[in-house]
């Protein structure tokens, strides 16, 4: 990974927004915030975002894994999940990985790899952001001004590069699925998806709309920008790093950027949370960009946690084809703290995004000192 350095940046946070069941991965209305189970400390603030120290080398202590194990343990034996994997990550302190239960039949293991959905955006962001950083576009440019030539027809709206990043183009969902289904899965190609698109009704604007075809169009910018598939440019430039190897995308394409076919291990997700928001990926003012999220649940490409005390970071959920799983990608700033959930339920669950929501808070509980 080419270092960026680890910079200060300020955290502003709102609550969250995520796909439910009802309305998957294309419309992420907000999830329900329940009270924390456990009683939570409030350490003085050690770090920042952007700027966490280097990756701890050792891992956490052996009663404060035990005690992480236990919450997913819990989590099987009431059957909120059939299935889960996690990641904790405490800066200057050390890491635990954890899995419990098990997936489409198999047992889950620590090193199982598993659907991020969503939680994939955050990688998208961070590479616009360094191409930006690196003059090759510019946030403020219009979205239009860097699609390939098969999407040249395509006005994006009129949108620019930011408001698509924060969900505020005004890009219409593809008719016809209920907001329910990821782009891939109702067409070949990303050209063809957006030749599905009806006529926008509502201009760029101040108030993000979730749709996942803002992150795919972004897809298209960086195959465009950088003269490479969508895997081969994030896997040369953000995820240039061995620590995120058990991150892959099974999708080469600009289809794969809003989260479809992105799998991780529970250590590696959790490490790009770390290297990300702690300043090792992109810059300070960059960090501050994806963080202002003026007023609104959603940033660039980052959902305010900080009404459940979970910071920021980003949800994934499943498409009914995809069915069942949820996720959550949390970083804790001035705790330095990180947080990875990977969960497999049953699809009569309610309010999966939710669950994941209250473990994140359970292992962000019993990591604290």
């Amino acid at each position: 990974m080419r270092g960026r350095g680890r910079q200060s940046a300020v955290a502003i946070v709102v609550t969250l927004a995520g796909c439910a069941p009802a309305t998957p991965s294309g419309s992420d209305p907000p999830a329900r915030i329940e009270p924390s189970a456990v009683a939570v400390a409030t350490p003085s603030p050690t770090f920042a975002l952007g700027q966490f120290p280097d990756f701890p080398t050792g891992v956490l202590p052996g009663s404060i894994a035990k005690a992480l194990q236990a919450e997913l343990d819990a989590k099987i034996e009431a059957g909120t999940f059939s299935g889960v994997t996690a990641a904790v990550v405490v800066a200057d302190r050390g890491s635990w990985t954890g899995a419990a239960g098990s997936a489409g039949g198999i047992s889950l293991t620590p090193d199982s790899r598993t659907p991020t959905h969503s939680v994939g955006k955050t990688i998208v962001t961070a590479q616009i952001l360094r191409l930006a950083e690196d003059g090759m576009l510019d946030l403020d440019d219009l979205a239009s001004e860097h699609l390939p030539p098969e999407l040249g027809w395509y006005d994006a709206n009129g949108a620019t590069i930011r408001q698509v990043l924060g969900m505020r183009s005004g890009i219409p969902n593809v008719p016809g699925a209920d907001d329910n289904y990821y782009p891939a899965e109702e067409a070949q190609t990303a050209a063809d998806v957006f030749r599905m698109l009806p006529e926008p009704t509502v201009p760029p604007g101040d108030a993000p709309e979730y749709s996942d075809l803002n992150f795919v169009l972004l897809g298209t910018v960086i195959e465009h920008v950088t003269g490479r598939p969508l895997d081969a440019a994030l896997r040369s430039d953000v995820l240039d790093d061995p620590a995120l190897d058990g991150l892959v995308y099974t999708v080469g394409n600009a289809l794969a950027a809003d989260g479809w076919g992105v799998e991780s291990t529970p250590a590696s997700l959790a490490r790009w949370g770390y290297e990300l928001y702690g300043g090792s990926v992109v810059s300070e003012a960059s960090l501050r960009e994806m963080t202002d999220f003026q007023g609104e649940f959603y940033g660039l490409g980052t959902i305010d946690f900080s009404g459940s005390g979970l910071g920021v970071g980003h949800y994934g959920l499943s498409s009914p084809t995809t069915c069942c799983s949820a996720i959550i990608l949390a970083a804790l700033p001035e705790e330095g703290i990180v947080i990875s959930v990977q969960a497999s339920f049953d699809r009569s669950s309610s309010d999966p995004l939710g669950h994941v929501n209250l473990l994140a808070r359970l292992l962000r509980d019993a990591a604290l000192p």
